[in-house]
């Protein structure tokens, strides 16, 4: 049977909707996705067509991502459905070798994605991203400052202040992606409940969006840019122990647990250690967004033109990518990096150490989601000189581990 991949036109995003809902139960697409679609241009379908018939689709994304300091572009996909009747197909294969082609092409080189199954997106060359935590804590666990003056409920009029307070902490945040001036990203943030923010001088230095259920508190949103703001945030959130028994926050960073009283959930203690105490339950724990580069060579080019630095290590490096899922990418790059500053970008000549790895594994490394220490520990990387692990996982640090915020 002959398959066409392409971009969908609005007509079709109803056929799409209908798709997606068959994937993903209770998604109700038909309510939202098409208006949705058209007031996103950063957002695009795409369908695999058999005989005329949609069996397959997917939504894009183009993401403006801070890579440690760099502005870079990055894509991103969702929504990957298949009709029922024609799964076992190789559709899925299909559309993720089509969305690589396509971001190839575009100039991008690093992609991303939530994997509905880990395995599924490693053998297709996606690495590792951040983990993420879910914490369970008590409102009296957050500790008391006596201060909350300058927090104020905020409405949709705050919705442009709002975008700003966000993007400047995209700014300083590495693997964030930045919130487009659009309609629908403005009033994201309100649609998932209430909205408080910090005022001082008439500036919003931060914010937090939060809904209620029963007695338990969700955070959405969490966002400061001074230790200032987050303590009249664990003010609000310790005064809130009359009404509620349970916050719950989503974070890839697990450094909360260092301001509160106790970070300790009412989860089942965990087991089976080799001593005799528990340990308490603090998180739950998952997979978070695992990242993808495409093409190697264009990724280290482009971050040379815009003068990404690595650290402060002088060294000059062949790396011999392996990527059996996209081929193209599967290449040997040798850079020269003088202090930090990467001097060139090179396919042959002399170097220091070279290092084998699989694309999954490198992209993971340099988004700084794992070290190479850490790889070389578990025979996921090969060094021709092991004198070189060190200086090899200083050149691939990352101030924090990448942080993404958006959901899609």
């Amino acid at each position: 049977m002959k398959k066409q991949i392409r971009k969908l036109t609005e007509k079709e995003y109803d056929d799409f909707a209908i798709l997606a809902n068959g994937a993903y139960p209770g998604l109700n697409a038909e309510k939202w996705l098409a208006a949705h679609i058209n007031v996103s241009p950063d957002e695009n379908l795409h369908g695999v067509y058999a005989s005329d018939k949609l069996v397959a689709g997917m939504r894009t994304f183009d993401f403006r991502m801070n890579f440690n300091g760099t502005e870079i572009a990055a894509g991103g996909v969702g929504m990957i459905a298949v009709d029922l009747l024609h799964k076992k197909e190789r559709n899925a294969y299909q559309l993720m070798q089509y969305f690589l082609k396509e971001y190839d092409e575009s100039g991008t080189n690093i992609v991303m994605l939530n994997p509905f199954k880990v395995t599924f997106y490693r053998k297709m060359g996606f690495g590792m991203g951040t983990k993420s935590y879910q914490f369970h804590m008590h409102p009296r666990e957050f500790i008391n400052f006596r201060a909350k003056e300058h927090l104020k409920e905020l409405s949709i009029e705050d919705r442009e202040k709002v975008r700003e307070c966000y993007n400047r902490i995209y700014a300083i945040t590495h693997g964030m992606t930045r919130r487009p001036n659009t309609e629908r990203e403005l009033g994201r943030p309100f649609q998932f409940g209430r909205v408080i923010g910090y005022i001082e001088d008439g500036n919003l230095k931060g914010y937090m969006v939060f809904s209620s259920e029963e007695e338990e508190l969700h955070i959405h949103e969490l966002f400061f840019e001074t230790p200032l703001v987050m303590k009249e945030f664990s003010t609000f959130l310790h005064s809130q122990a009359d009404q509620f028994s349970n916050v719950i926050i989503n974070s890839n960073h697990d450094d909360i647990i260092h301001m509160v009283n106790s970070p300790e959930s009412k989860e089942t203690p965990m087991t089976d250690f080799p001593s005799n105490v528990e340990p308490k339950h603090i998180a739950h724990l998952g997979a978070g967004v695992m990242f993808r580069i495409i093409n190697g060579q264009r990724f280290f080019k482009d971050l040379m033109e815009k003068g990404h630095r690595f650290g402060r290590e002088t060294v000059s490096l062949k790396l011999s990518i392996t990527d059996e899922f996209f081929p193209q990418n599967s290449s040997a790059i040798i850079i020269d990096v003088v202090k930090g500053t990467l001097k060139e970008v090179r396919n042959e000549g002399i170097y220091d150490v070279e290092l084998k790895i699989n694309v999954s594994e490198f992209s993971s490394l340099v988004m700084g989601a794992v070290n190479l220490r850490t790889l070389q520990k578990w025979g996921l990387s090969e060094l021709s000189e092991s004198s070189y692990v060190r200086t090899l996982t200083s050149l691939f640090s990352t101030d924090n581990l990448p942080v993404v915020t958006k959901a899609f």
